[in-house]
């Protein structure tokens, strides 16, 4: 016996201490970001939570499209003829100011004026919990560390035991405890990726998902059937594909992928 202890009761010893370290890993990203104040999300910054800065310009658009404020301009450019809506959204005054004259996407997203009012966006979801702050997303990061310390032990063991010509179990022992060593550190590895988004965030993306799933991609709903509030709605939650299906034009002027919002098809039950 290696390290005084048999290789299957080694073995059932990892796996217990693996399921208590993702436990504490799982628990960490969970709890951090868990309480948040001030008021929920608008549409903009739902769109944020769900994609980041592109989908939330994206929605700007559509807020200015629904307007009846936008037109195509030449060149694969666009531009914007009468005022913002009223009582709109930060963002989305400042896609209005950037296409006052003639511009392209790329240009409008690197304007100066929608660049600020994308940092106080993100300002804003950081101050209230909605996003992690970096101490947070440290926090959520080292809770992935007892995972890589039991990987850790379980490699010093099959290490002991090779160069020493000792045992460490039978065949099956060893050969389960290296794959669940490599189990764990892959675990540990995925879960250094740490999402942008707090708990409560995550949370609330999910339930809204489940209140408007009828507005789902995959549900194929006619969208120009639909109010603008359901495909403000429908963007924020789901992606950009609604303003495709209502103009497809300004769609792609906006880089609306076609191929990568496509829905997933449906899938037929068998008949027997």
């Amino acid at each position: 016996m290696l390290w005084g202890v048999s290789g299957p009761l080694f073995l059932l010893d990892y796996v217990t201490a693996v399921a208590v370290a993702l436990a504490v890993a799982l628990a960490v990203r969970e709890l951090t970001g868990r309480r948040v104040r001030g008021e929920a999300p608008d549409t903009v910054e739902l769109a944020y939570l769900t994609d980041r800065a592109g989908l939330a310009c994206q929605v700007g658009m559509a807020v200015l499209h629904r307007a009846g404020v936008v037109r195509h301009g030449e060149l694969a450019t666009l531009a914007v003829d009468g005022p913002p809506p009223p009582r709109a959204a930060p963002l989305v005054r400042a896609l209005h100011a950037a296409l006052r004259r003639p511009q392209t996407w790329a240009a409008v997203l690197a304007d100066p004026g929608v660049g600020r009012a994308l940092r106080r966006l993100v300002a804003r979801l950081v101050r209230d919990g909605w996003l992690l702050t970096p101490a947070q997303r440290r926090r959520v990061a080292l809770g992935t560390l007892p995972l890589f310390l039991v990987a850790a032990v379980g490699l010093t063991r099959l290490v002991d035991s090779a160069v020493e010509g000792r045992d460490a179990g039978g065949p099956a022992s060893v050969v389960g405890l290296l794959l669940c060593c490599l189990a764990t550190a892959l675990g540990g590895w995925w879960l250094c990726e740490v999402p942008e988004t707090g708990s409560a965030a995550r949370r609330l993306l999910r339930r809204l998902r489940r209140q408007h799933a009828d507005l789902a991609p995959e549900r194929r709903p006619v969208w120009r059937e639909r109010g603008t509030d359901e495909l403000l709605t429908a963007m924020a939650l789901f992606g950009p594909r609604p303003l495709l299906a209502v103009d497809p034009r300004l769609g792609e002027l906006v880089g609306i992928d076609v191929e990568r919002t496509r829905p997933a098809p449906r899938r037929k039950l068998s008949r027997n």
